[in-house]
C-alpha cells in the first residue's frame, strides 16, 4: 500500500482481561493494566481481516481510569472435583485504537487480491457495521462493542490520564508467527511507557526480550474469496 490509510476506533466493553503470561501458569489470572499490541491486533482482525495484508496498530489512548475486580471462578479438577480460582479483571474499559494496513509480503501468492480502495472500503464499512466477527477484549468472555470514529475525535478525546507519563514496567507485545514449517513462535516484550493515556507501539526491533516457543503448526488457506466479491456482497447489503 502506497499510502497508508488509518483508520480509528473506539472499543468498549464492561470487563477485559489482557492476561498476565506470569499469571497463566496457574488458574488464578491477572491481567495487565492496559491491552498488548497482540490484543489490540486481536480486535481489528475481528473487525476485518485476510491473509492478503496486516493489521498494524500504531497507538492506542486508555480512555477511562484503570480499575480492577477479582472474580471466583469455578475450575474442574478431574475426577468429579471443583475448586474456586479467582480472577482479576479490568473493567468499565474504553480504548480508541489507530492503525493502517499493509501487505503481507509473506503471500506473494495472493498478490492478485491486493486493491488497497476496495480493502480500505471494507474495513470502514466492517467498523461501522461493528465488526464481521464477535469483539472481546483479552478472553472470550470479556464481549466487547467496536465503533468508528475519525481522526479529529480520536485527536479531540480526552483521557482520564491526561497530562500523565506512566512507565508500565516490561510487558508483553505481540507474537510473530511463522511463515515456514518448523520455525519456533517467538514472543516479544518491551518497556512500556504511557503519556497523556497514548502507548505507542516500536517495531519489534526495539523490543529488548526476545522469546523462541515451541514450534507451531500452521496451514495456508487454501480458498479465499477476493476483495472484489467481498466488495460486491456489501453494495449488495446496502442495497437492502
Amino acid at each position: 500500500m502506497t499510502k497508508q490509510r488509518e483508520f480509528f476506533v473506539k472499543v468498549k466493553g464492561d470487563y477485559g482481561l489482557i492476561s498476565n503470561p506470569a499469571s497463566k501458569g496457574g488458574g488464578e489470572k491477572y491481567s495487565y493494566s492496559t491491552p498488548t499490541r497482540q490484543c489490540l491486533t486481536g480486535i481489528i482482525d475481528a473487525i476485518y481481516f485476510k491473509p492478503t495484508f496486516k493489521n498494524v496498530v500504531k497507538e492506542v489512548k486508555v480512555m477511562n481510569q484503570i480499575q480492577t475486580e477479582v472474580i471466583g471462578t469455578r475450575a474442574l479438577l478431574g475426577s468429579m472435583k471443583a475448586d474456586l480460582n479467582y480472577v482479576s479483571y479490568l473493567i468499565n474499559v474504553e480504548y480508541l485504537i489507530c492503525f493502517h494496513m499493509e501487505w503481507n509480503e509473506n503471500r506473494p501468492d495472493l498478490i492478485y487480491d491486493r486493491n488497497a480502495k476496495k480493502h480500505e472500503a471494507i474495513m470502514e464499512k466492517s467498523i461501522k457495521r461493528g465488526g464481521r466477527r464477535d469483539i472481546f477484549i483479552g478472553t472470550r468472555e470479556c464481549v466487547a462493542t467496536a465503533e468508528y470514529i475519525t481522526k479529529e475525535e480520536y485527536v479531540q478525546a480526552k483521557s482520564d490520564y491526561e497530562g500523565q507519563v506512566l512507565s508500565l514496567g516490561i510487558m508483553f507485545q505481540e507474537f510473530e508467527y511463522p511463515t515456514k514449517p518448523n520455525e519456533p513462535l517467538k514472543s516479544y516484550f518491551k518497556e512500556t511507557f504511557m503519556k497523556d493515556g497514548i502507548i505507542k507501539f516500536d517495531s519489534r526491533e526495539k523490543c529488548e526480550i526476545v522469546n523462541e516457543l515451541s514450534n507451531y503448526k500452521f496451514k495456508l488457506s487454501e480458498k479465499l474469496k477476493s476483495v472484489d466479491d467481498e466488495f460486491n456482497e456489501y453494495k449488495q447489503m446496502e442495497k437492502r
